[in-house]
């Protein structure tokens, strides 16, 4: 935060230091710096930012705080020979200061000599419902993401060089680096291997906990291009690191479960609970590719990617609280349990993916693709797993210790996939293009422990999916486009894995004149698992309609309609069910979202806009026995901008927006919201 801070009043002071322009003049480049013309523009200024209601919910949509933020600034300049070491530079900054995603491109550049690219993101997420109400017919008001909350970051940065060492031959070199860090809080349940006696308890008490995440991956390549005649051949060489560390600890101590409508949990607490797991896979990078044409009437292309990720795992678990021990005399009996386990790993994940494709120009109005790839993913892990348990008996009350866990094991999964695409493209009309096709999978998964195959993660899945698109433009102010897909699996390898899915997409443009456009979307969606009578059904139509006046009275809206509905059985596998053990599920959301805007210049140097969105959602998702989580909702979101444009100076902007959020069902998530943005933009 202190550097984009200071990279904010670092640009603030080169925009306010900058000679007074000639508003006539401002198309050529007017500043000269180190033999280039220099030229750009940059926007700055303070965001006011008022919230009635609860915070989080609006930082998990928004997060447009309060403060100076530099919203963009750009600078480009090039160089007629007068500077030896380069012709062009850029670079462009957006968002710094404290928005959601900021954002820096950095470009250097030598026509036929290099060509330097540096490019850095970032991006926050944030997500903490109100846990503090309770339904009543849903205990703690546990839900799927209820008692889960985090604040996180990702960074991403790259660098990327080109030395053109002759026309035909060029060297690469490129380092990327991802990040993932933050606070997270979400809830554990008191599971260990063989734990089978604990399944009730553990379903009945899940505890919140305090859970910080890092993970980062590094990879730096180096690779070569070479054209020769109608061949390109690319291959890159470099080593990929990940690392990966988390761990679990109680918020409190004791530390009672977050279903507080039963007295049970009141004494099944919580002493303590420690968790550690950490992973640091390395890996060779090895891709290699190429396209060429040995035939007018023939392009091959192809490509093989090799990696084997390979590195230690570890994992440590303990923690200790009161259960239930038994009964006596048909009361229950409460007293301590501990559990400790470590786990040491070898990890090794060889990949392998093999593509070749090949396009036959059959005649000028008939092309012919057919592609075939090939991936194969194997991890095998050799640890060992060691554990104790130590509970109390309901009759003496002695602590009994036991071995847990199975000791040493060996896993491999092995997963193969054989993907062929045959396509073929009809332009029989210059206006008209259909392209029919069919995709065939193979997937073949197969598991095995300490050697022996295991029939319940073991599959092998057949599927065929026919496609079909086409565009189709009659005249210069009507187009369409369309296409249609289908996959059919001959299996399904988890219960939501649907068995046929049926997918369709048509958007038709229409643009009457140069001030007139209409476009239209219809997209639709149909999947069944007949296995679990798991259904789902999503239709969507979007319209949008622009029309400009003149260059200065424009108007645009736009109506979406989103109706998503999904039915299933719930078949629970542990603990006590609750209310039985298959339960219907409808998960249904009917959204409607309005769109409108307006941009107008009625006199010189001063202009409006307004745009605004409204979405209205209905529908609940319903679980048999138990209150919805989720249901009906209102979000608008109005933003309106008076600008005026000071001759020589820049524009002055007053940004206002308005945003409310209403959940009817949890009206504690629900917030009100006012940004008011003050923002200065200069040309240079």
């Amino acid at each position: 935060m202190k550097i984009t801070r200071s990279l904010f009043f670092l640009m603030l002071a080169f925009l306010v230091s900058l000679p007074v322009l000639n508003a006539q003049d401002q198309s050529e480049p007017s500043l000269q710096w180190g033999g280039f013309g220099v030229q750009g523009s940059g926007s700055f200024g303070y965001r006011f930012t008022d919230v009635k209601g609860y915070e989080p919910m609006f930082e998990e949509l928004y997060n447009l705080k309060s403060g100076p933020r530099l919203m963009d600034f750009s600078i480009f300049g090039h160089s007629d020979g007068a500077n030896p070491f380069a012709s062009d530079f850029s670079l462009n900054l957006s968002g710094m200061g404290g928005d959601p995603y900021p954002s820096a491109q950095f470009t250097l550049s030598k026509p036929k000599l290099y060509d330097l690219r540096v490019n850095w993101s970032q991006s926050y997420f944030y997500w903490n419902q109100n846990d503090n109400v309770l339904l009543p017919t849903r205990p703690g008001n546990a839900g799927l993401t209820d008692n889960h909350a985090w604040a996180n970051v990702r960074k991403v940065g790259s660098v990327n060089f080109t030395l053109h060492a002759t026309d035909n031959l060029r060297f690469r070199f490129q380092y990327y680096r991802t990040q993932f860090s933050g606070a997270t809080f979400t809830t554990f349940s008191p599971l260990f291997f063989g734990s089978d006696l604990f399944g009730a308890f553990a379903r009945a008490n899940a505890y919140y906990m305090y859970s910080p995440v890092y993970d980062n991956t590094n990879r730096i390549t180096g690779g070569i291009d070479y054209t020769w005649r109608n061949w390109n051949f690319h291959y890159n060489l470099g080593y990929q690191t990940f690392t990966d560390n988390m761990t679990f600890n109680n918020v409190t101590s004791p530390q009672r479960a977050i279903d507080t409508t039963t007295g049970r949990t009141a004494i099944e607490l919580l002493s303590d609970a420690s968790w550690s797991d950490y992973r640091r896979l390395t890996t060779p990078v090895s891709e290699f590719s190429y396209t060429g044409e040995p035939y007018k009437w023939l392009e091959t292309r192809g490509s093989y990617m090799f990696y084997r990720y390979q590195g230690p795992a570890t994992f440590d678990q303990s923690y200790s609280g009161i259960t239930q021990t038994g009964t006596v005399s048909g009361r229950p009996v409460y007293g301590p349990y501990a559990v400790s386990q470590t786990a040491r790993a070898t990890l090794s994940e060889p990949n392998n993916i093999v593509q070749q494709g090949f396009t036959f120009h059959i005649n000028p109005w008939w092309d012919i693709d057919l592609d075939y790839r090939y991936t194969r993913f194997t991890t095998t892990t050799e640890g060992e797993f060691k554990g104790l348990l130590g509970l109390a008996d309901a009759t003496t009350g002695l602590i009994t210790v036991s071995p847990i866990g199975p000791g040493e094991a060996s896993n491999d999964w092995k997963d193969g996939m054989h993907q062929v695409d045959f396509n073929m493209v009809f332009t029989p009309l210059s206006n008209l293009v259909i392209r029919p096709g069919v995709q065939l999978f193979k997937s073949d998964i197969l598991m095995l422990e300490d050697g022996e195959a295991d029939a319940a993660r073991t599959l092998r899945t057949k599927t065929v999916a026919p496609t079909l698109s086409a565009f189709y433009r009659p005249s210069k102010w009507f187009n369409v486009r369309g296409e249609i897909r289908q996959y059919n699996h001959g299996s399904s390898y988890t219960a939501l894995s649907p068995h046929t899915d049926l997918r369709g997409r048509v958007v038709a443009s229409v643009r009457l004149s140069d001030k007139f456009s209409l476009e239209n979307e219809l997209f639709m969606v149909n999947q069944k698992l007949l296995a679990t009578d798991f259904r789902a059904k999503v239709h969507s139509n979007s319209t949008t309609l622009t029309y400009t006046f003149n260059q200065k009275y424009s108007v645009f809206g736009g109506f979406t309609y989103d109706n998503e509905l999904a039915t299933g059985i719930i078949a629970w596998q542990r603990g006590v069910p609750t209310p039985g053990t298959a339960d219907p599920l409808r998960d249904q959301a009917l959204s409607r979202i309005w769109q409108a805007g307006v941009a107008a210049e009625p006199v010189k140097y001063f202009g409006i806009r307004f745009t605004g969105n409204f979405v209205r959602t209905t529908g609940l998702g319903e679980e048999a026995g138990i209150s919805p989580v989720y249901g009906p909702l209102t979000w608008p979101l109005g933003t309106g901008t008076v600008y005026f444009n000071i001759p020589r100076a820049g524009r002055l902007s007053v940004d206002l927006q308005r945003t409310y959020y209403v959940q009817e069902l949890i009206t504690a998530n629900n917030f009100g919201a006012n940004m008011l943005t003050v923002r200065w933009t200069r040309d240079f």
